[in-house]
């Protein structure tokens, strides 16, 4: 079986146990010397995790014989994909696009937990995940879709960060509700991400918070949550945050 070092396909066979003894010894060279690489790893392999539980729609839905040949591209037989495998896919296919814009997550934890879930979603994201660039006509179309589901003007102009390239806007779901994911990808810092969602409490001021190596800054007004996450610096998160929270309007 060949596989690309530190994909997640490879992860997910070193997982299940599926790696030749030499593609073995050199993924776990190369997890002592790479710490992100092991961190994605553990995410995979943290089944208590409510992850397995928000693809498991796109599971459902996933094309298995798309995903087999991507798993098993030299071969005329259908060797049984494994429920990591399909997951490991479908996140491949989901960042690329290839399954939509629309993902349906199911939360099981308390509404202030979201972040937690996002912050899973996003520890996943590379650089590569976010190589391509939508022309500028195909991301209006996505902020415009993005901002009418949550009643939010949305633009490129106003979502413009310096150092940062504009990447796409999806509309992510969990118990009915909608979250606008917005991200953009750092020169410095690699992905990040403005996540929305509507707010059926009070407004809150900016508060900061870690999850999984990564920086949040999240407030709410009267009508929408906002939080930003990325790999940057707390300052560097937090001047994000403020400059985006001066230019998107309701």
């Amino acid at each position: 079986m060949r596989l690309p070092l530190g994909s997640d396909e490879m992860l997910v066979a070193y997982l299940d146990n599926e790696l030749s003894e030499e593609q073995r010894n050199v993924l776990e060279s190369r997890l002592l010397e790479d710490d992100a690489l092991a961190q994605r790893l553990a995410l995979l392999e943290r089944s208590n995790l409510p992850f397995k539980k928000a693809f498991e729609p796109l599971l459902q839905m996933a094309p298995i014989e798309r995903l087999q040949q991507t798993l098993y591209p030299n071969t005329h037989q259908t060797p049984a994909v494994s429920r990591r495998h399909l997951i490991a896919a479908a996140v491949s296919f989901l960042a690329l696009g290839v399954m939509g814009d629309r993902v349906i997550i199911y939360l099981t934890q308390p509404e202030d937990n979201w972040r937690e879930l996002v912050a899973q979603y996003m520890a996943l994201y590379t650089p590569e995940t976010l190589a391509e660039t939508p022309s500028n006509q195909s991301m209006d179309a996505q902020l415009r879709t993005a901002g009418e589901q949550l009643g939010l003007v949305l633009s490129s102009s106003s979502l413009s960060l310096p150092g940062a390239v504009l990447k796409n806007a999806r509309i992510l779901a969990y118990d009915d509700q909608q979250i606008a994911q917005i991200t953009w990808l750092d020169e410095v810092h690699g992905p990040m991400a403005l996540c929305i969602t509507k707010n059926t409490g009070r407004g809150m001021q900016k508060k900061n918070e870690q999850r999984l190596g990564m920086n949040i800054v999240y407030w709410a007004s009267a009508n929408h949550q906002f939080m930003v996450i990325g790999h940057g610096s707390e300052e560097q998160v937090s001047q994000v945050a403020e400059r985006l929270q001066s230019t998107i309007r309701a």
